[in-house]
């Protein structure tokens, strides 16, 4: 049974590195697969309405850019008509808190207090206090402001302060259909304008379950999504040779969402070592009753980068980092290519 295991943890461990480094199309085998295909009748999904007429990060500033410490900041923005709250909110990155404060007055928008955010959502990775304002009754946005301490003549000679993240926040019915479509959605956004996207569902205090168990506590989409399909696990119950078992995402949803420790996340990447943001979702159950998604978008470069290191230097370790990733990855492929040639088949016919 532990051999068995191995092989399975294997497995998944192959499908979470694939999504991780997919591409449009990717072969194993003798076979080659197209991945990331958008679900074109499925709507982004909606923005907020609160945004900045003009993007922060497209804004020229003193203290970031060319010729400063923050030499590549913001960084590269992919170029999309494709609008989603995820676009839409990574607008403010790079604004100044005074300027998001002018402009949620001019709206008539109600800050949330630091005790009213730390009652609402708790210890968990939702905000916990800072810049907050009210939407709806249902809906908030955050912003996440950082100084930059190296943007003056020398290091640390200054701290100008800058929205360096910014969270669009819901309360959520615990319904499934409510839930799955979320996810479905931000799925999708990401296959829209990002190079990868990977969405993950596991109650957080539960542990994995095991490879035979008929209604698995967790699931992770990759980079083939199929909602009809659904996700698969291996069963060993044969005592022969192991057996696919084909899940409903909606049905592991549906049992899920009746626990206390609910909890789900997303991420959108880029193959782009220079990529301006970081885009994510998380969807929390907090104090085992309230449940709510987060939608967020963080700069990178404007905050990564370590006091006494150079662009150069910095730059010069990713890249070869990066070169060393890829070459181990290769290696994996070639060895596993026949397990994630099957893998494909299955979920894609």
């Amino acid at each position: 049974m532990i051999h068995h295991l191995k092989i399975t943890l294997a497995l998944f461990s192959i499908a979470a590195l694939t999504s991780l480094t997919a591409q449009k199309k990717v072969t194993y085998g003798k076979t080659t697969f197209t991945v990331y295909q958008p679900i074109a009748a499925l709507a982004p999904t909606p923005p907020c309405g609160f945004a900045p007429g003009v993007p922060g990060y497209t804004r020229k500033s003193p203290n970031y850019g060319p010729g400063t410490y923050y030499a590549y900041a913001p960084g590269n923005v992919v170029k999309t008509n494709y609008d989603c709250i995820l676009t839409e909110i990574r607008d403010w990155v790079a604004y100044r808190p005074d300027e998001v404060k002018q402009l949620a007055a001019a709206q008539g928008l109600k800050q949330v207090n630091e005790k009213t955010i730390k009652k609402m959502f708790r210890n968990t990775r939702l905000p916990n206090g800072g810049l907050m304002y009210q939407l709806t009754d249902k809906s908030w946005i955050w912003f996440y402001i950082q100084g930059l301490q190296n943007c003056g003549a020398k290091p640390w000679s200054s701290n100008e302060e800058y929205v360096l993240g910014v969270s669009y926040i819901e309360e959520l019915p615990q319904e499934t259909g409510v839930v799955v479509d979320r996810l479905y959605r931000f799925w999708n956004d990401g296959a829209r304008f990002g190079d990868n996207v990977g969405v993950t569902q596991s109650n957080f205090k539960t542990q994995p379950t095991p490879p035979a168990d008929k209604n698995p506590n967790y699931f992770s989409i990759g980079d083939v999504f199929n909602p009809k399909k659904g996700f698969y696990t291996l069963s060993f119950d044969s005592g022969v040779a192991p057996v696919y078992l084909w899940h409903r995402y909606e049905k592991v949803v549906e049992a899920n969402l009746r626990k206390p420790d609910f909890d789900a996340s997303g991420t959108i990447g880029f193959d782009d070592l220079h990529t301006a943001f970081d885009y994510e979702m998380d969807m929390v159950k907090v104090g085992g009753k309230n449940l709510y998604v987060s939608y967020s978008v963080n700069a990178r470069l404007l905050v990564d980068i370590v006091p006494g290191v150079t662009w150069q230097r910095e730059m010069a370790s990713r890249k070869e980092a990066e070169a060393a990733r890829k070459a181990e990855m290769q290696k994996i492929y070639r060895a596993n290519a026949a397990a994630i040639e099957k893998y494909y088949k299955e979920i894609t016919r």
